[in-house]
């Protein structure tokens, strides 16, 4: 009887194709801190303006992104004019709301970092390994600080809630 043997294939994505995907979750990452960071600003501005400062980290890395694009030699990629889609906006009305939105954030921010490690593993150039692993820095501390926020605030809103 022929042996059914099991291969895990291991995902390579040329450069062109590695460094458009970054990128474009790059811009979906800072629409979606953007619109994060204008639904707070009625409710809570220094909620708003954490949003607003991981929104320009995400700026910093699409012009890293940018950058090591024409290091290497590509100059267009096909996501450089596109603008993510437009959110819904709305405003942050309520404790309870902000807090299933920053916990959203969280988990949005978890996926980003795995996301980015994903890249990183797919990729068939070395020289990419740097920049990739310090935009994985960066992502990791996202995720850090959103998930000590969110903790902090929810420790301070049972606090207030007890008294």
């Amino acid at each position: 009887m022929p042996e059914n043997k099991t291969k895990i294939a291991r995902l390579v994505l040329v450069l062109d194709e590695l460094l458009t995907l970054a990128e474009t979750h790059e811009k979906a990452e800072l629409a979606r801190y953007r619109q994060l960071a204008f639904s707070f600003l009625t409710f809570d501005t220094a909620v708003s303006r954490l949003m607003a400062s991981l929104g320009i980290q995400c700026e910093t890395r699409i012009k890293v992104l940018q950058r090591v694009c024409r290091q290497f030699g590509l100059t267009d990629l096909p996501t450089s004019g596109v603008q993510p889609d437009a959110a819904k906006l709305y405003f942050i009305c309520s404790s309870d709301m902000a807090n299933d939105i920053l916990g959203q954030a969280v988990t949005d921010a978890d996926y980003s970092l795995r996301f980015h490690r994903h890249l990183r593993d797919a990729s068939a150039i070395p020289a990419l390994y740097p920049a990739l692993t310090v935009i994985i820095k960066q992502k990791l501390a996202e995720h850090t600080v959103l998930e000590g926020f969110v903790k902090t605030r929810l420790c301070l809103d049972l606090s207030k809630k007890a008294s």
